[in-house]
Parts: structure tokens; sequence; C-alpha cells
């Protein structure tokens, strides 16, 4: 091995000079000749899996091959850092007799002190170091550094990075547990699409490699970074089809972006895992092509989504174009060979951090939005739809709960059976028209100056019933001569027509072990003696002889 390192020598007065890269390192020489297989290997792919190999002139950067790294004197300490290797394997030899030492991410043995984002190869001395690099998919940046400074630098960058791996983590884990209670899909999807969005950006950086649990997908290499990008790609298809409505509202787009995004990545990923075919250097390409079609279908059809008012799909469109934009920039500039400037760098996990707490803002409207709908829609099912108060099934409910609070809490409750004189020879008179006028009439008699519009519900017919929680029978009787008289001043002339409307009210206040029906029926008892009595009066059940006390209400009662 050393003989093979000290050989390289040899083919030193064949060098090109490069232009020196990093302020710490003089010059970087390209060792020639590359082998002819390694040369056909440098073609380029799609945007973050090119293959790189630098030029000749003004190399900043080193690829696959052998190369000198000459470091500039005096660097206390000094490390050579490789960045973001990404994929690659990298062995360097700093001494004639020391042994070549190799590194890659999926490593087990790299010094825990530092993070994964680079490969850092501690240097005996001032003297030339010979790298040669295998499997680079990127471009990657050298530098030759002091260990306090790079300590310091790799604090920061951990600084920086972990907040926003954190919110990612914690926003998921929290919708995860809605699903574990709610038990609906969108919010299981909205978790696997984040985390796996996670999981391939740490894979990426190579830190998911360093964290206990996840050190076994370092026995995956590459194929595990490609396998959670696709993952990620295929459970974000579901996602906006469930989150924005998309099979509802664009139904063809959907279809497409389910048959692009799903089912050609779902193909590829199992062509990845199958032992056939053996090489798998076609994967990143095609699978950068499905995943470049898929968002650009996926933004097609959100953005005809939004157009016809589906206004989730402008929470997806907010959150994901600028990730999706960044994603591709960052690429793009990687494999260009630019430096890694510290917006590229950190930019990606806090735009990721950016993406699902959006979607988690979405997600709570979305909620917000069917807790509306079903709030109408069960508005509309306990309303009245002549005269807008509750029907049967909805006072019912709320005198039910009157009787709970009344047996938890020690609140009285009272119930007025409100049941209209006469009123079939309105109906006979002057049609059913003005009829539901009067009923009408009524309700907002006792809704608006009385303030129960919550707690005035109609059985059927021209009865009605009036919840009173937290009064005594006595107080319930001097509402209902107010409610009596009210009517009998009010709906004297509806609509222009003179109808004289009358009530006959009885009152009944709830009992230890009464329920619904109970006090129903006993009011319901107290207003036929009104009635019997012949009408317009208030008849309050005695709650101990179980006899009524009739009384006549005054033409002058007060109503307010």
């Amino acid at each position: 091995m050393k003989q093979g390192w000290w050989s390289l020598l040899l083919l030193l007065a064949l060098l090109p000079v490069s232009a020196a890269f990093g302020e710490n390192i003089a010059r970087i020489d390209r060792i020639q000749p590359l082998a002819l297989e390694q040369q056909a290997g440098q073609r380029a792919g799609l945007f973050s899996e090119r293959r790189f190999e630098g030029d000749d002139d003004g190399v900043r950067v080193i690829g696959n091959g052998q190369w000198r790294v000459q470091p500039r004197p005096g660097v206390a300490e000094p490390l050579l850092v490789v960045y973001h290797p990404y994929t690659a394997r990298v062995t360097v030899l700093d001494t004639p007799d020391g042994a070549p030492r190799t590194q890659d991410v999926f490593r087990h043995d790299l010094d825990p002190q530092y993070t994964r984002r680079a490969l850092v190869f501690p240097l005996a001395g001032d003297g030339p170091v010979y790298v040669r690099v295998e499997g680079a998919r990127y471009p990657l940046h050298v530098a030759v550094e002091s260990r306090p400074h790079y300590a310091a630098a790799d604090l920061r960058h951990l600084r920086l990075v972990m907040p926003a791996i954190g919110a990612v983590l914690g926003v998921s884990l929290a919708v995860l547990l809605f699903w574990a209670m709610l038990r609906e899909r969108v919010y299981l999807l909205y978790a696997g699409a984040m985390l796996f969005q996670l999981l391939y950006a740490l894979c990426s950086y190579g830190e998911a490699y360093a964290w206990p649990g996840l050190d076994a997908l370092a026995g995956f290499g590459a194929q595990g970074i490609w396998a959670s990008g696709t993952l990620a790609t295929i459970l974000l298809v579901y996602l906006w089809q469930d989150y924005a409505s998309l099979r509802r509202v664009a139904p063809r787009l959907s279809l497409l972006m389910k048959c692009v995004g799903v089912y050609g990545c779902g193909a590829t990923l199992i062509l990845l895992v199958l032992p056939w075919p053996a090489n798998k250097a076609w994967f990143p390409d095609v699978a950068n092509a499905l995943f470049l079609l898929t968002n650009a279908i996926a933004l097609v059809t959100l953005v005809v989504a939004w157009v016809r008012g589906q206004k989730h799909a402008a929470y997806v469109l907010i959150a994901w174009v600028p990730l999706l934009v960044f994603t591709m920039w960052r690429a793009l500039r990687f494999s260009g060979g630019e430096r890694a400037e510290p917006w590229l760098e950190y930019g990606l996990p806090w735009v990721l951090a950016f993406t699902a707490v959006v979607l988690a803002l979405g997600l709570a409207d979305r909620m917000l939005t069917f807790r509306r709908e079903r709030d109408s829609a069960k508005q509309h099912a306990e309303r009245d739809g002549l005269t807008g108060v509750l029907n049967r099934g909805g006072i019912e409910h709320r005198l039910d709960w009157a009787l709970i609070e009344r047996e938890r809490e020690r609140i009285p409750a009272s119930l007025l059976f409100i049941d209209l004189d006469h009123f079939k020879q309105v109906n006979d008179r002057h049609g059913h028209a003005l009829g539901d006028a009067c009923l009408r009439a009524v309700t907002r008699v006792v809704s608006e100056q009385f303030q129960y519009g919550d707690q005035l519900g109609r059985l059927g017919g021209e009865e009605f019933v009036l919840v009173l929680s937290g009064v005594e029978l006595p107080a319930a009787l001097r509402i209902a001569e107010q409610v009596a008289a009210r009517i009998r001043r009010d709906c004297a002339r509806v609509d222009g027509v003179s109808v004289a409307l009358t009530a006959s009210i009885g009152a009944a206040q709830a009992r230890d072990g009464d329920s619904v029906a109970s006090l129903i029926a006993r009011a319901d008892q107290a207003m036929y003696v009104a009635k019997r009595a012949g009408g317009d009066r208030v008849v309050a059940e005695d709650a101990s002889c179980h006899e009524a006390e009739k009384t006549k209400a005054p033409e002058g009662a007060s109503v307010d």
C-alpha cells in the first residue's frame, strides 16, 4: 500500500498546477493520469447527483481521482477538512511512512467530537498531503484549518442546525399524536412525509449515522439516502392529495401526479432494493427526473385547486415552493462547484422547518374549517326550519344538559310549556302563510325581548318550550306572565291582520330523578289545565300535591 502511494510521487513532474484554494492551502495538484475506467465514469448527471471531475485550470475543489494538497506552513494542529462528502470515500496519506486513512460518512469509527458535515483528517505537519477520492457525486471543497478554529466553527454549525431539526421533529411528533387521537389519515401522512424529509436531510449531511437507532442505516450506504428521499416524495404526493382535497378539486391532474410520484417512484424504489440489476448507478438520474416531474405536476395541480377555491392548496404552495426552489438552487450550486456559503449550508434545515410549521398551521386551519362545518351542520340539524329556534331534538338536548347541571351543581331548572290559543282557527280563517307568520312573531317576542333565544324550542305545530336554567319556579312564573302579556300585546296584529294571539303556559320545576320526558310531561299537564280554564293564563304545577294553581295573566303585567 505504501509503495502505491509512493509511486504517485513519480508522476509529479507531469502535474498541471491548479489555483490555490483556501488561505491555509498553498496549492492543489491533480495527479495524472486517471484510469480510463475512472475517466469514463465522469459523466454529468442531474443536479445534486452530478459526477464531478475538476478542470485543470482554476480548480477550487477536488473530485474523483488522486490529488496532492500542499498546506501553508504555520497552522497550529492542522486538520484536512473535506466538506459535504455525501457519498464520497476519501483516503488520505500525509506522511511517507504513515498508513493511509480512509473515511466516509457511513463509517462508525469517525471522530465523535466533530459533526459529519465534513471528513476530518488530523495532519502530522506541513508536508504535502495525498488524497484519493472515490464515489464523489458532488464537487468536494477542501480546507486546512487549525483544530481549535474548526472545533469552534463546528460547534457553531451544530447550534445553527439543531434548532431547525428540533422544530421539524417536534411539530411532526405533535401531529403524530393528533393522528393517534383523531385517526385521520392526513395527520399520519404529514408526520411521515416530514420525518422522511428530515431523515433524508440527516442522511445527506451524514448526521443520521451518528444517532442511536439510525446508525444501522449506514449499512445501506448511498442507497439508504436515495430510498429515504424517494419515500418522502411518495408520502408527499398522498399528503398533498388529502391536505388540499386534490382528488375532488382537480381529479385528472391529481391522478397524473399519483401515477408519476407514487407509481413511478415506487417502481424505481422496488428496483433499488431488488438484487437485480446489480448496478444501481442509474437510480439517481431516474429518481431526480421523477422528482422534478412530480413537483412540476404538483405545482400545476395546486395552483388549479387554489384558483378553484381550495384555500388549503395555498398553504401547500406557501410552504412547499420555497423548499423546492431552495433545494434545486442548492443542488445546482453544489454541482457547479460553488462554495457552501452559510445561507446555502444552513438554509435547507431552516426552510424545511418553515415548511413543517406552515403545513401544521394549515392542518390547524383545516381542523377549524371542519369544526365549523360540523357545528353548522349540527346547528341546522337542531334548528326549526320555519322559526329558526331549536327543534324538538335540539331543545330536548338543552333540557337534558340543564338537568345534568342541576344534578351535579345543584343549579335549579324550570320549564315553560307554551301553547298558542285558537291557533287552528287562525290557520283556517287566514291561511297557513299567516299562521307561519304568527309562529315567527311569537318566537321573535320571546327570543328578542327576553333573551332566551338559545333556550327556546318548538316541539311542533303551535307548541313551544322555554328552558330556564338557574331559575326556580316562582321566578319562572313571573317570566311566564311576562311572556303571556308580551304575546297578547305584540301579537295582536301580525302582518297587518288582527289575530289576537294569546298563549296558555304551563310551568314546572325539575325535581330529583327527573328526566327530559317527565319534566316536559308535567309542564304539558299544567298547560292543559290552563287550556281547560279558558286559555290566556299561566298555570304552575304544585310540587307537593300535584295540583294546579291557576293564575290569570294580568293585563298590565310588566314585560321589562
